[in-house]
């Protein structure tokens, strides 16, 4: 039976998650009423997002409920350790659940429609919002920020990480590990990453890249090896896993309902799998306005991919030799490491960092090898 919903709604998001919560949140944060978020799924697992945080008015909700950071990140591989300080900038990590429940207790007048969309029609007005229930909303606008499906072959990030508490001071709380290398590669580009919450208690993820995921049990055997060759007086117990697959890739030019928003509009930074800041600076520019009212649509800007042109470019190739010669990602992400200062490698990462840290960094990789992938990826 179909239900038709007289009541025109201001807004309509598709997709509960990072972005449309926080589409939601900044659009009633600037006076719009009458909003609705579509998304079928109660409740999501629990992730650790971590970011690089340069003090901007657009990570301030994420920033209180931080649950580490880190002003000093390590790179280590076989032969060579490097470590890099910020000074403007700090890496924190969030709890997904944290973030989107605070967001969600935030949320003033927000109808929460546990339905899943099947179509949308723009119409004269507004478009006509069809949910497998028969239901049928109307609105003015519509965002979508549904993740986009992971295809065939595409160059995956995939993970499996155990939350630990260690009987006694185990870990450097001051110092993030963002990859250490002295882990098998034999699956793949393979290191672990270890964010220390304090000094008993961290996150401890094997993280590869490569097109194919792997069995849990292989990631937590790695995990163990590591743990018990690093830390060897250490003993420790888990608190909670977690695990996921990042495409590595940039979307673009993806079919959406309405204005797309989130990793759907390119947010996601393809070299590293990083995007909550990203989302939160995209989302931040479109609708950190007041009077959406009166203003509407029309009067923001469009969504904002996660980095520039040009570092998009740089990402892209930057992938094509991990992809062909996987066996040298150590030493490239060590060189990069060593090649530039901490602020400029936090600024890139963050998307849309400056002309001298991005010639910094290019000038530390290898030419050659970064000349035929530069002369491939043109060919394309």
């Amino acid at each position: 039976m179909i239900s038709v919903e007289k009541s025109i709604l201001f807004a309509a998001i598709v997709g509960g998650g990072c972005a449309g919560l926080t589409a939601a949140y900044r659009l009633e944060q600037g006076g719009a009423k009458d909003l609705a978020i579509l998304e079928p799924n109660e409740s999501r697992h629990d992730h650790i997002w971590a970011y690089w945080d340069d003090g901007g008015a657009d990570l301030m909700p994420a920033r209180h409920l931080a649950t580490g950071h880190w002003k000093n990140w390590d790179f280590i591989t076989d032969s060579d350790a490097v470590r890099i300080h910020g000074d403007r900038f700090v890496y924190r990590a969030v709890s997904s659940s944290s973030f989107e429940n605070f967001v969600r207790e935030n949320l003033r007048d927000v109808k929460q429609i546990r339905e899943k969309v099947i179509s949308a029609e723009k119409l004269r007005e507004c478009f006509e919002i069809s949910l497998d229930s028969g239901r049928i909303f109307y609105a003015k606008n519509l965002l979508d920020s549904r993740s986009p499906p992971i295809c065939e072959g595409e160059f995956l990030q995939h993970f499996l990480g155990w939350q630990v508490r260690a009987e006694a001071p185990t870990f450097d709380e001051e110092t993030a590990t963002l990859m250490d290398f002295r882990v098998s590669q034999d699956q793949g580009i393979h290191f672990i990453y270890l964010l220390p919450f304090n000094s008993r208690e961290a996150l401890v993820e094997s993280t590869v890249l490569s097109c194919e995921p792997l069995p849990d049990n292989w990631y937590e055997r790695q995990i163990t090896d590591y743990l018990s060759v690093r830390f060897p007086q250490a003993k420790t117990r888990i608190t909670k896993k977690e695990k996921g697959i990042i495409p590595l890739v940039r979307y673009s030019r993806l079919d959406a309902l309405g204005k797309p928003i989130g990793v759907r509009a390119g947010a996601l930074r393809a070299s590293s799998g990083y995007a909550f800041s990203q989302i939160q600076r995209q989302i931040f520019q479109m609708f950190n306005l007041s009077n959406f009212e009166k203003i509407g649509f029309d009067g923001i800007s469009p969504a904002k991919p996660g980095c520039s042109h040009v570092e998009s470019w740089m990402d892209r190739v930057f992938l094509e030799v991990l992809q062909s010669r996987p066996e040298q990602a150590p030493k490239l992400f060590l060189n990069i490491a060593s090649g530039i200062d901490g602020d400029a490698f936090a600024r890139f990462m963050r998307g849309y960092g400056d002309l001298r840290g991005r010639f910094n960094l290019m000038r530390s990789l290898p030419t050659r090898l970064f000349s035929s992938a530069i002369l491939k990826r043109s060919a394309l």
